[in-house]
C-alpha cells in the first residue's frame, strides 16, 4: 500500500488500549521470523480475533505509548501484511514512530483521539488538513505534523527510496 501525505485515508477502526507492545504486536517476532506466521498471531494477546477479521484499509487507534517495549521491525510489517493502512494513537512509542517513517507506514500522534472513536467507527485522516474525523459523528481531533524532513521521506515511499533518489541525483552525473 503506498502513501502520500496528500492523500485522505478512511477506513474501519479497531481500537486498542494503552501500552500495546512490540511482542503484542509481532509475537515472538524474532530476526528473520516469517511474517506469514507472525499474520496469524498479531493482536491476539488482546484481540484473538484480530488476525481473522482485520481487513486491507483498516485503520488501528491506540491508547497511549502504542508499540513500546523491545523494539523489533517484524511489528510494523506485519501490521501492513495485514493490511492496515495506518495506526494513529494518543502516543507512540520512539522506535516504533520511527520504524513506520523509514517505510512510509502511516503512523500519527493524535491527542484525544480514543475519546471520539469506538470499535468498528469509521475514521477519516486527512494529513493536508491536520484532522481526524469520524465520520458517524463528526467529531474531530487534530494530527500532530511531521518534520519537513520526515515528509520528506513519506513523500519519497522511505527511506531506501530517499536514499535511492539521493544517489542517482548526486552520482548520475559521474
Amino acid at each position: 500500500m503506498s502513501f502520500s501525505l496528500n492523500s485522505i485515508i478512511c477506513g474501519r477502526v479497531w481500537k486498542f488500549g494503552d501500552s500495546i507492545d512490540t511482542d503484542i504486536i509481532a509475537p515472538g517476532g524474532e530476526r528473520g521470523e516469517l511474517l506469514d506466521r507472525l499474520r496469524e498471531t498479531t493482536m491476539t494477546a488482546v484481540r484473538p480475533e484480530f488476525p481473522e477479521h482485520v481487513k486491507s484499509g483498516d485503520i488501528i487507534v491506540a491508547g497511549k505509548n502504542f508499540g513500546c517495549g523491545s523494539h523489533r521491525e517484524q511489528a510494523n510489517l506485519i501490521l501492513q501484511k495485514v493490511g492496515v493502512q495506518a495506526v494513529i494513537a494518543e502516543s507512540m512509542a520512539r522506535l516504533f514512530f520511527r520504524v513506520s517513517i523509514s517505510i512510509a507506514f502511516p503512523t500519527f500522534v493524535a491527542p484525544g483521539i480514543t475519546k471520539i472513536v469506538k470499535d468498528g467507527d469509521t475514521l477519516e485522516i486527512n494529513y493536508a488538513s491536520g484532522e481526524v474525523t469520524n465520520i458517524a459523528t463528526g467529531a474531530t481531533v487534530n494530527i500532530k505534523k511531521f518534520t519537513p524532513s520526515v515528509e520528506r521521506i513519506f513523500n519519497a515511499g522511505g527511506m531506501i527510496s530517499l536514499l535511492k533518489e539521493r544517489y542517482m541525483k548526486e552520482f548520475s552525473h559521474s
